[in-house]
């Protein structure tokens, strides 16, 4: 049996500066084509489970929308779990000006899938011990979100960007859940080479994209990519998509061969 999983960084349906970088606020339609051109690229793409990163949950700045509900329903992949990892009333960022605040935040990670989605574990990690007190009560909390579909374990994830000294304690954070949680993939945004401690990768094997994912308009970095339990299937093969500037990040595909009664 094969099994088709895609793993995206939609960057809220906001495309290139929604780090906050040259960010202006953009009118409803944009996000209303946004999704549409990321739920025909899912649904052609004919994939089984889809892991999300940054989806807006009736957010100020993407126009109280529900972008898993809409890209569940357009996609057709109409199982879905979603990770409400950064909630606050009022986020003024970026800029000075309240007409370029982010506003009311809801925010996280989710998943689609063709199959029915039984969760496991929700897992907020650790914020920047460096930051300020207040900055990091506004600050997004990053996350392991875990489920089971079809007999497989699941982990989408997001890892810390900006503080090199917290991603690695994530790194660590996230070998340590792979095992308690006995995870088959783990699929996201890992903000950076993906590697884990000596002793997981014993038992993992380390895929990340073959090809920059990042920034999408001249992609140079590879950020995104899989973590995949060691003889779980027969093979387990990796492809960048280039997705356009729809989101600031390329699409990964990875393609599950499973071994005879695995699934």
């Amino acid at each position: 049996m094969t099994l088709k999983i895609l793993t995206w960084n939609i960057a809220w349906g906001y495309g290139m500066g929604s780090d906050g970088t040259a960010y202006r606020p953009l009118p409803a339609s944009h996000f209303e084509s946004s999704l549409g051109a990321m739920s025909e690229m899912i649904h052609n793409l004919d994939v089984d489970v889809v892991l999300l990163q940054e989806v807006d949950f009736h957010s100020s700045r993407s126009h109280d929308e529900p972008q898993l509900d809409i890209l569940s329903r357009k996609s057709g992949l109409l199982y879905r779990a979603e990770e409400l990892s950064w909630k606050h009333p009022y986020v003024p960022f970026p800029g000075i000006l309240p007409s370029t605040h982010f506003g009311r935040i809801r925010s996280g990670g989710g998943i689609l899938s063709r199959h029915p989605i039984k969760s496991i574990a929700s897992i907020h990690l650790p914020k920047p011990e460096e930051n300020l007190k207040l900055y990091n009560w506004f600050y997004l909390n990053r996350y392991l979100q875990i489920v089971e579909i079809e007999g497989i374990r699941f982990c989408n994830l997001h890892l810390e960007a900006f503080s090199k000294s917290n991603r690695d304690l994530h790194l660590v954070k996230l070998a340590s859940m792979l095992e308690r949680y006995k995870v088959d993939v783990a699929g996201g945004d890992f903000n950076g080479v993906i590697r884990l401690p000596a002793e997981a990768q014993s038992h993992y094997d380390l895929y990340p994209s073959p090809g920059p994912t990042f920034p999408s308009q001249e992609p140079k970095e590879t950020l995104d990519g899989f973590v995949v339990r060691k003889n779980r299937f027969q093979s387990f093969k990796v492809t960048t998509l280039d997705t356009g500037t729809v989101s600031d990040h390329f699409a990964v595909l990875g393609d599950i061969i499973s071994l005879p009664g695995t699934l």
